[in-house]
This record gives structure tokens, C-alpha cells and sequence, in this order.
């Protein structure tokens, strides 16, 4: 018992001497350098004028879908038979197939009305913003 003590001391005194205090300090990493985009006066007034591009209304949403290929061949059937924009947005986890811009929201529904005819019978007005024409 008194050997395995004095070989657990002198193990705990020899290994004091080969820790070093340097070998904590910390160094500074290397980060990448950022460099942010320098905003000008011209680029906030253009900022401003896409904001004032878009307010509230009205489109259709004509189908949903988690494959954007589905939504992309129903829009080229479409672009031929309606004269309103189409436009598909991702709303996590679907893409959205949408048609119009309306201020008001009969005018949605006439196009549902017409598109349920077209054969897109589950197709409803949603309320969301649009783009004002220039």
C-alpha cells in the first residue's frame, strides 16, 4: 500500500512540471474579413420606391404545391388562356401558384369564377399584397 502511494505521489509531482501555462493561452482565430454593402443616398431612395411598389389586395391562388416543376407546366397551360399575371411564390414548406394583382376583391373572384370554369376548381381568393403598376 505505502508503494502504490509514493508511485501515486511521485506520478502527480513529476506530471506538475511538464503542464505549462502557455499551453492555455487562447490565440485569436482568424474570421473572415466582412465588408458590408455601402447604402448611398440614391440606393435608400430606391429602397423606398420598392416599398411603395406594393400594397394590399387581392389574387387568386390557383394550386399548391411542394414540387415548383407541377406549378411551372400548370403556369405555361395558363399564360395562354388568362391575361393576368401569374406568379409563383414559396411560402415554407409549398410553392404557391398565384394569378393577378387586384385592388378590389370582385375583381379576384371573377378570375376564380374563370378559372373554376378552366377547370381549377379549387382554386380561391387570398388576400396578400400586389404590385402597383407603374
Amino acid at each position: 500500500m505505502k508503494l502504490f502511494i509514493v508511485l501515486l505521489f511521485s506520478s502527480l509531482v513529476l506530471s506538475q512540471n511538464q503542464i505549462k501555462p502557455s499551453d492555455f493561452d487562447d490565440k485569436i482565430p482568424d474570421l473572415p474579413k466582412v465588408s458590408l454593402p455601402v447604402i448611398d443616398d440614391n440606393m435608400e431612395q430606391e429602397i423606398k420606391e420598392e416599398e411603395n411598389k406594393f400594397v394590399k389586395g387581392y389574387r387568386v391562388q390557383i394550386s399548391i404545391s411542394q414540387n415548383e416543376n407541377e406549378l411551372i407546366i400548370i403556369k405555361n397551360k395558363l399564360e395562354g388562356l388568362i391575361k393576368d399575371k401569374l406568379y409563383i411564390n414559396f411560402e415554407l414548406p409549398n410553392f404557391k401558384l398565384r394569378a393577378g394583382d387586384f385592388i378590389s376583391r370582385k375583381e379576384a373572384e371573377q378570375l376564380q369564377v374563370k378559372l373554376v370554369r378552366l377547370g381549377y376548381r379549387t382554386s380561391w381568393v387570398v388576400p396578400t399584397l400586389i404590385e402597383m403598376e407603374s
